[in-house]
């Protein structure tokens, strides 16, 4: 004979609570005494009790669904992002649906949304980076009937906007190489219309600005994130940029390949040429030497996310201190890629 699964009353009757006590327990809708909302836990422990889902929707209009459109998952980045995204939903109750994207830049943002819209999302997670034009579609959002948080973009109207300061990463990079006596410093850089890219480029631009040193073409060169054309990116620099001292690449990914090449070249990092990357990839421990580099609070982007979209679903607003435009910084992370052992000179 099989036994009848616990219902949310019989949680109720032996917590001592009421019923709707239990849900917002369960639903975190509203606030719940810590001492009321541990008994109510160890019963629904010890009864085994699972929620309806599908009833608890009915009731509050909630799928406790969150749609997440993602792009360049093959990267660390954005797969870390992804990694925080569904941490935190998980230990939130939600369940992801996950809109991948594969040419971001040519994205129908309408088409997306639209289909998002189509599982009863209660929010929507745009977590893939910023690209080309791909925002301009984004400007008018107020018409979607959830609340919105984007990822890595500019600013826009009617969203929450959460971001790593990029510009502020690139600054720290290029001034740590600049006081460890590196004068000659080139750029790798990510794919020109990738605004992160963009933003770890004017970060190089202002530290060697403020050290009276005006960056011209020759110094920079562009790759694709992968170590290929970190490695074919060095080559072309060096050739252009014979003096170059020290380089700032923009990705951890793109410095590994940039090692090859200058050890390929028989140059000694940090003595003849010096390396800093960015993101502090596991990896990034392990070069020879090892590599200095920009760490980014990726998994933490993605789990205040989630926090900031919940808040807006239970209906709560941000208050204006807080702003509607979040940066997270970045930490320099130095190993030996870039110590030299001479003292630095002044500039």
């Amino acid at each position: 004979m099989s036994t009848k699964p616990p219902t949310i009353h019989d949680v109720a009757r032996r917590a001592q609570v009421s019923v709707s006590t239990v849900s917002n327990v369960l639903t975190g809708k509203r606030p719940v005494a810590e001492a009321t909302r541990a008994r109510v836990l160890q019963v629904v422990q010890e009864l085994g009790f699972r929620p309806n889902r599908l009833a608890q929707g009915l009731v509050s209009r909630s799928s406790q669904t969150i749609g997440v459109v993602a792009s360049g998952l093959e990267y660390y980045g954005p797969s870390r992002v992804l990694v925080g995204i569904e941490q935190e939903a998980s230990e939130r109750g939600y369940t992801v649906i996950l809109n991948l994207i594969h040419q971001p830049a040519r994205v129908d943002v309408e088409a997306v949304l639209a289909n998002l819209m189509t599982h009863q999302v209660d929010g929507i997670i745009w977590a893939s980076p910023h690209i080309g034009e791909e925002l301009e579609p984004m400007q008018e959002l107020s018409h979607i009937p959830a609340p919105i948080v984007l990822i890595n973009h500019r600013p826009a109207p009617d969203s929450i906007v959460i971001d790593i300061d990029n510009l502020q990463g690139g600054y720290e990079a290029t001034r740590h190489l600049l006081l460890n006596g590196f004068r000659q410093i080139g750029l790798i850089a990510g794919p020109p219309d990738w605004h992160a890219s963009e933003m770890r480029k004017r970060g190089w631009e202002l530290a060697l600005r403020e050290a009276g040193k005006m960056p011209d073409s020759r110094q920079i060169v562009h790759g694709d994130w992968s170590p290929q054309s970190g490695e074919k990116g060095f080559y072309a620099l060096k050739a252009a940029f014979p003096e170059m001292d020290a380089v700032f690449v923009a990705n951890d990914q793109m410095a590994i390949g940039a090692i090859r090449a200058a050890s390929d070249l028989h140059l000694r990092i940090p003595d003849d040429i010096g390396v800093v990357g960015y993101d502090d990839i596991p990896e990034a421990a392990f070069t020879r030497p090892r590599l200095t580099t920009v760490r980014q609070p990726l998994t933490e982007l993605g789990r205040l996310a989630v926090r900031k979209l919940n808040a807006l679903i239970a209906g709560e607003r941000i208050p204006a201190t807080e702003g509607r435009s979040l940066l997270l910084q970045p930490t320099l992370i130095v190993r030996e890629s870039s110590q030299r052992n001479r003292p630095p000179e002044q500039f």
